[in-house]
């Protein structure tokens, strides 16, 4: 049976070996899934605790956000007198 291939739920996992040891599992793709399903669960998780993070030290005064320096332009006196200036990029 090849690696890819899905067993059906209820069998034993399958352990493949090389010389250096474990080198797959197959479980059958119900329990496949239950474990996909966990791992983007703490993808999420992780992406929120990181956030919250961010914005407890932005309240705090310990984050603040870095400017992007090629967002910055160089304006002339030419371009300031122009009434269209900040509407272009």
């Amino acid at each position: 049976m090849p690696p890819a291939s899905p067993r059906p739920a209820g069998d034993p996992h399958r352990v493949i070996t090389g010389p250096e040891g474990v080198v797959e599992v197959i479980v059958s793709l119900n329990e496949y899934q239950q474990l996909e399903k966990a791992r983007e669960e703490l993808r999420h998780l992780r992406r929120e605790r990181t956030r919250s993070a961010i914005a407890a030290q932005m309240r705090d005064g310990i984050a603040q956000f870095e400017a992007d320096p090629d967002a910055f332009r160089t304006l002339t006196r030419e371009d300031l007198l122009r009434p269209d200036v900040f509407d272009r990029p």
